[in-house]
């Protein structure tokens, strides 16, 4: 009984997402303090049709990377215009961060290129242990413990769920185990759907309510997660408006920004402004 409960439940949320007003919904249900409404479509150049990730800057800026190219794209969030800035060799860049005066970029196989901000073509490689199968697509900064945490999005270690790594910024070392796992039990459970593929694209911190907001491209969904990654809430994702989202950031007061790889057309980033009212 339960698992037809799940079903139904997974047929409704879908049958809303296609059949409601326009296109549909962009996010079912919606997330709280976000009129999807209200949404901002930022169209980007052809050289950001492979966008795999951002990161908002203090300045307003949205630090991005385009998959394969060794370079820092700084996107104005209001128009779309950026600046390049190369740091390394084609590799398969997935995701990037900020802190301080350094950039993170996460590769595939879970390395980590370490980018001094305003330098161009200098970088510091570090090395995911290589005997752990561990595909990452997804990185974000755990401001509150100092360190930085690497989602998989395919894992041999682990069929229980998504295995979450961390790499320390002061001691350049990633920790040898996992600091949590995400239960694939709970993951479905939210999503009300037993056979549900949640495949973490980007990952990202809430500045003001603090909690972990991952979306993934392949299960187009988004999960809103407790710091420690225990499953809160879960939305379903309009393909026709994320085709193919691969990155995830937020401004200070909240405002939301989601980034689509060029499937059929061009890439985009959808901005949802925050409202706590």
């Amino acid at each position: 009984m339960r698992k037809g409960l799940l079903f139904m439940g997974a047929i409704l949320l879908t049958a809303c997402l296609v059949g409601c007003s326009g296109q549909g919904k962009s996010i079912v249900p919606s997330v709280p303090g976000y009129d999807a409404s209200q949404k901002e479509v930022i169209v980007l150049g052809k050289d950001l049709l492979e966008i795999s990730g951002m990161y908002y800057l203090p300045n307003g800026k949205i630090a991005a990377i385009n998959d394969e190219e060794g370079k820092i794209f700084f996107i104005d969030a209001d128009d779309g215009d950026f600046t390049v800035s190369k740091f390394g060799k084609k590799r398969d860049y997935e995701d990037i961060a900020a802190i301080d005066s350094f950039f993170y970029v996460l590769e595939s196989n879970g390395n980590i290129h370490r980018v001094p901000a305003g330098v161009k073509h200098v970088e510091e490689e570090f090395e995911f242990p290589r005997e752990k199968k561990i595909e990452f697509e997804s990185l974000y900064h755990d401001e509150p413990n100092k360190r930085l945490i690497l989602l998989s999005k395919e894992q041999r270690e682990s069929r229980k769920g998504i295995l979450a790594y961390s790499f320390d910024p002061i001691t350049l070392s990633f920790s040898d185990t996992p600091v949590y796992t995400v239960k694939w039990k709970d993951i479905r459970e939210h999503l009300k759907n037993n056979s549900a593929e949640f495949k973490p694209s980007a990952a990202a911190i809430h500045p003001l309510s603090k909690k972990l907001y991952v979306v993934a491209s392949i299960g187009k969904a988004l999960l809103i997660m407790s710091p420690d990654g225990h499953v809160e809430s879960a939305f379903l994702l309009n393909p026709d408006q994320f085709p193919q989202p691969e990155g995830i950031t937020f401004a200070p007061n909240g405002d939301m920004f989601i980034s689509n790889e060029g499937v059929d057309g061009k890439a985009t980033i959808l901005k949802f402004p925050y409202s706590q009212h």
